[in-house]
């Protein structure tokens, strides 16, 4: 597991967030990729996004099937209080709690 480079700021991640990552990169070694973390609290997104309160991340996509796999077996393990979501040329987690 890797930030894609220093542009990527992780100052203010979630604790919740963190079980997320570990749980991406988990499913990714499975497949035999690597998890590369795109966006965390940096760049630019909706004005309502949760990136910018530390509850949301972004990783890199890899052009096969492996992808589907990865959302489903992410989802299955995160359950309720998380979305994983393909957003284009990325996939966009993010804890969200339910009430």
């Amino acid at each position: 597991m890797r930030v894609k480079d220093n542009s990527i700021r992780v100052g203010g991640i979630r604790p919740e967030l963190l079980i997320a990552v570990m749980v991406a990169n988990e499913v990714y070694t499975e497949i035999g990729k690597e998890l590369v973390i795109t966006s965390v609290t940096d760049g630019k997104h909706s004005d309502t996004s949760l990136h910018y309160t530390g509850c949301a991340f972004d990783c890199r996509i890899y052009d096969d099937s492996d992808m589907e796999f990865v959302i489903t077996k992410i989802k299955d393990r995160l359950k309720i209080d998380y979305d994983v979501v393909l957003e284009g040329n990325h996939i966009h987690i993010e804890y969200q709690p339910r009430k």
